[in-house]
């Protein structure tokens, strides 16, 4: 897969990414399951496994306004170039997950901060 090729979007599309990880977390949301999108869409704060009106407000704001920017990207670089830079985050992501390198906040740790697997 070749690199993408705009860094405006590139960076643009990574900070959505890294608040909805941020916010998904805060809210214990599990985005990927299936039908998640669009219960955050209609309203559902029930996806929640903590209850974060604020937070709950905050990830539905940008789920809503995550299409609208891929729908930009889409129109300004194109589908194809979209896509490399979407595909090469969400795999980041899932390292990121699989790693647990950003993972739920434990006692001492805020919400979304990167384990370094030391203890304090």
């Amino acid at each position: 897969m070749s690199e993408p090729e705009h860094p405006v979007w590139v960076r643009h599309l990574n900070g959505i990414a890294e608040e909805l990880m941020r916010l998904t977390i805060a809210c214990d949301v599990r985005l990927r399951d299936p039908g998640v999108v669009d219960r955050i869409i209609k309203n559902d704060a029930s996806v929640c496994g903590k209850r974060n009106a604020i937070g709950f407000g905050k990830l539905r704001s940008l789920v809503i306004g995550t299409y609208s920017s891929l729908n930009k990207a889409i129109d300004a670089i194109g589908p194809e170039q979209t896509r490399l830079i979407t595909d090469a985050i969400a795999e980041r992501v899932q390292e990121l997950h699989d790693s647990k390198g950003f993972t739920a906040a434990t006692p001492g740790q805020e919400a979304g901060e990167v384990d370094s697997g030391e203890s304090p």
